[in-house]
């Protein structure tokens, strides 16, 4: 709701200061189409955006009769907005071409006041347009193009949200710090220019609101805190209301990603600190709505975090508001909203972080509290939304709420009046091709089949979910706040449901071939979502040339000694699907419940971490071998053509170092078979080596450093870990203080590098925030990598071929953390990267660094052989028996 909320706005306020300076500077018009024309915004501001149509193109007929083209552009581009909030597409896309035709028209009027306000604004118009439809590109450039024609109309309010737009499209496109340093610049002319201090506090309301969307939660806090500051010392009640609405999102934003890290304690204060601000805004909201929407923020963090006698007392306060608020869009959605935590009230939750928008099976509380409303209240609450939804005409709030309806109906068991009724909001996304909306409702559809017992019709549904969601899936996970911290919850489940079935065929028979590909597909694509959804943006996907085959058979055919191995993890079992060289996709269920397994993984990897335990590790390494190795070790044997096993892991196993797994006898490091990990098969770059000589750029900080508040201590190896390279292969090198984000940019741009090799400090986290390797002075983020790996790519003749990040290491306590491993590989560009899960400060790093170097330069070796080689020279000559010393290096992406 929140990117929603921001662009209505956006658009409102637009819609109403154009409207407003086109009357004021054309006194000719008649007065029946300016009354139209404001009448129109009127409604518009009411959310009534049906008779907004209805009244503007009446004006729109008196504009046409009065020859004035530029009304008519106006009423035009104010058509288009309102059509794609009703999700009539096609005629958004005629209202708005026809409004830059008649704006073309206008050849003598383009430097008047007038005419650039209208032209910026049909531009903004456009490029939301093409935002709406993925075409992120375009609405770049069209909000490039709105950007200078606000400047040319001195409309600074309209240049700080044009260029706010453009930071959306730059952060969906994948470039994250050309988004990061327009809000930079965004920021400097809001602190510049001689403007209203009212128009600073908005400008930094907006900004703050841009830096949440794209996940900068930190930056979104500092600003939003400083327009506070400013509306409240003006006494703009209104706008200080918003403000703290917004503040309360990002508090909420910032304890959602606390919980993800394992920082309990400042969830906590992150969830005080949001009811805080919502009651605050309640208290200052001039306007019923207003007051309402922060109450109902504040109700569905109470219940998501099981508060659940502070939500009854709070929704007793709101049930008589909510009942007289004037129909309009946000009184059909705040009842949407509150029906969602009332529900949520009503299931017993597995946690007090636990999101219970989806925990569809979950029971009833046995003794809600009596202020509650019942089922049927509930049901009638809805019943009321979708009324009022078709008094409006709003087709997407109406799919909305038949689709929330047949949830209520699903968790009360009514199967039949669930399915028609979600049957009903799926037609409706139809008429109004809203992706976003359908993906809901096919994946319930999907959930109401499998429950009846219809696995064909399930897995239709759930296809069908699946594919909206690959058409819409660069908005959910990269833009939309909402769903960005909610990913586990609420796009997660549709792939793992999807898999689940596919793997799961009728009693007595396995699964046929395609069901194993579409199943690996279809998890495949989750890998490659929860990259995305982690570095907030879309990503370039392997540039290897595969053709239309399907990619495991594809890459099977350039890489034909490689098996690879898809564990999967599911509610009640562990899924095993591979694909051995020359044959056909294979199979296997171990029977074990989800919590099972990641509770024997985390076992694993703590006991090799501690190193006290070797009894532990050697037990569940046993285990994990058994689960994952054990049933192809014959077919394995069979092949004799294997040389690399590559591994697509899932969930917690991306935690565990492969090579550490144990027959009972040896470990996997001791068997013939490099390993390699693939963060989605979509993402790598299958390119073999170009055999010429290895030329790295080193880089390194072995002192002691203090940077941000955080104590990273000395690595005493460093230099000898960079000497041993440079004793095999040319390099350039950059040593502490000569390691900086200007020194890395000068040498990857003015050398020709294959391999970059970084010896520091590192961390990786589920936070991208949190992700990072020390420079010396300075943290460098994932974002920054990219910045400084890709900048002149698109020119070069090759990529980087090998990034190594050595003594980094994953965040303790974050479960997800390796998505930032693998977040780093995928960002930096480099077809592979070798990194460490944990710091080793031994010189065992130094000797591995050096012997993977060495069968590297020149070396008929792949990348994998090269780096088992090494781990099997630290274990076998080296004596390095222990797994804490040799297991944590992986190697990520092309393994040739």
């Amino acid at each position: 709701m929140i990117t929603r909320r921001y662009h209505r706005l956006v658009a409102f306020f637009l819609l109403t200061l154009l409207s407003f300076m086109v009357v004021v500077n054309r006194p000719a018009l008649s007065a029946d189409a300016r009354q139209l024309l404001q009448a129109g915004v009127n409604y518009y501001e009411q959310e009534q955006f049906a008779t907004a149509v209805e009244v503007w193109n009446q004006a729109l007929a008196g504009f046409t009769a009065q020859d004035d083209e530029l009304g008519q552009a106006l009423v035009q581009s104010n058509l288009s907005v309102a059509y794609q909030h009703l999700g009539r597409w096609e005629e958004a896309e005629e209202a708005i071409a026809t409004s830059l035709n008649l704006l073309q028209s206008e050849q003598s009027n383009t430097s008047t006041q007038p005419f650039l306000a209208v032209f910026a604004k049909a531009l903004n118009t456009q490029g939301r347009l093409h935002w709406s439809g993925g075409r992120f590109d375009d609405a770049l450039d069209t909000w490039r193009q709105a950007t200078l024609a606000y400047q040319q109309a001195n409309d600074i309010r309209g240049v700080v949200l044009s260029s706010i737009n453009q930071a959306e499209a730059l952060q969906a496109l994948g470039l994250s710090v050309q988004a990061e340093a327009t809000l930079g610049n965004v920021y400097e002319v809001l602190q510049q220019q001689p403007l209203e201090p009212s128009l600073v506090a908005t400008g930094l309301w907006y900004l703050g609101n841009a830096q949440r969307r794209l996940g900068y939660l930190n930056q979104s806090h500092e600003l939003l805190q400083e327009s506070l500051a400013i509306a409240t010392s003006l006494d703009l009640p209104s706008l200080t209301s918003s403000i703290l609405l917004d503040l309360g999102n990002t508090n909420r934003a910032l304890s959602d990603r606390a919980i993800a890290i394992g920082k309990a304690d400042e969830a906590q204060r992150h969830q005080t600190d949001a009811i805080a601000h919502y009651q605050q805004a309640a208290s200052r909201a001039t306007l019923p709505i207003h007051q309402i929407q922060a109450r109902l923020n504040q109700l569905s963090l109470l219940a998501e975090t099981g508060q659940t006698s502070d939500a009854a007392e709070l929704w007793l306060q709101i049930q008589p508001d909510l009942t007289r608020l004037p129909t309009g869009r946000s009184t059909v959605f705040a009842t949407l909203n509150a029906v969602r935590s009332l529900i949520c009230l009503r299931q017993q939750l597995n946690s007090a972080q636990a999101d219970c928008l989806q925990q569809t099976t979950q029971p009833e509380l046995e003794q809600p509290p009596p202020s509650l409303p019942d089922w049927s209240e509930l049901a009638q609450l809805l019943a009321t939304a979708i009324q009022q939804a078709r008094t409006l005409q709003d087709s997407r709030s109406e799919a909305f709420a038949l689709g929330q309806l047949g949830e209520l109906y699903e968790l009360t068991r009514q199967w039949s009046e669930a399915q028609a009724v979600t049957q009903q909001a799926l037609l409706k996304t139809e008429t109004i091709q809203a992706p976003d909306i359908r993906y809901r409702w096919e994946w319930q559809m999907g959930r109401l089949l499998e429950k009846q017992g219809d696995r064909p019709g399930a897995i239709a549904a759930y296809t069908a979910a699946f594919e909206t969601l690959k058409s819409v899936r660069s908005d959910l996970l990269t833009i939309n706040s909402d769903v960005q911290f909610s990913f586990r919850s609420n796009v997660e489940p549709v792939y793992r449901r999807l898999v689940s079935l596919l793997l799961q065929p009728e009693v007595g028979r396995e699964p046929s071939q395609d069901e194993l590909r579409q199943a690996i597909e279809v998890i495949d694509a989750l890998q490659l979502a929860e990259i995305e959804n982690f570095l907030r943006c879309t990503v370039v996907q392997a540039t290897t040339p595969f053709g239309t085959e399907p990619l495991i058979d594809s890459i099977g055919r350039v890489a034909p000694t490689a098996a690879i191995i898809y564990p999967i993890i599911l509610e009640d079992r562990l899924e095993l699907v591979y694909r051995l060289p020359g044959q056909p996709l294979q199979h296997y269920t171990t029977a074990i419940a989800q919590h099972q397994v990641e509770q024997t993984l985390a076992d694993l990897r703590t006991s090799i971490v501690a190193r006290n335990r070797p009894e532990m590790l050697l037990e569940k390494a046993t285990q994990v071998y058994n689960w994952i190795i054990r049933p192809l070790e014959a077919d394995l044997a069979a092949t004799n053509t294997v040389k690399t096993l590559v591994f697509v892991l899932d969930g917690a196993l991306r935690n565990i170092p492969m090579s550490v797994l144990h027959d009972g006898e040896r470990y996997l490091i001791e068997k013939p078979y490099a390993v390699a990990i693939a963060p989605s098969l979509q993402l790598v770059d299958l390119q073999p080596p170009s055999g010429d000589s290895l030329e790295v750029l080193t880089a390194g900080v072995s002192e002691a450093r203090q940077i941000e508040g955080q104590s990273f201590s000395p690595l005493a190896n460093v230099t000898n870990e960079l000497q041993q390279i440079e004793a095999v292969a040319s390099t350039e090198l950059l040593l502490n203080q000569e390691f900086t984000r200007t020194n890395l940019q000068q040498q990857i741009d003015s050398g020709d590098f294959s391999a970059v090799h970084v010896a520091t400090h590192g961390q990786f986290s589920s936070d991208p925030d949190a992700t990072f390797i020390v420079a010396y002075s300075e943290l460098l983020k994932s974002q920054d990598l990219n910045d400084l790996l890709r900048t002149d790519l698109q020119d070069r003749s090759s990529f980087i071929e090998l990034l190594v990040l050595s003594a980094c290491e994953t965040a303790q306590g974050d479960e997800r953390a390796t998505l930032g491993l693998a977040g780093i590989a995928v960002r930096a560009g480099a077809r592979s990267t070798v990194s460490t899960l944990w710091q080793v400060s031994d010189s065992s790093t130094a000797i591995l660094m050096g012997e993977f170097y060495n069968r590297l330069t020149p070396s008929t070796l792949t990348k994998a052989e090269a780096l088992h080689q090494a781990q099997l020279a630290l274990f076998n000559e080296y004596g390095y028996r222990s797994p804490y010393i040799w297991a944590p290096y992986v190697l990520v992406g092309n393994w040739l």
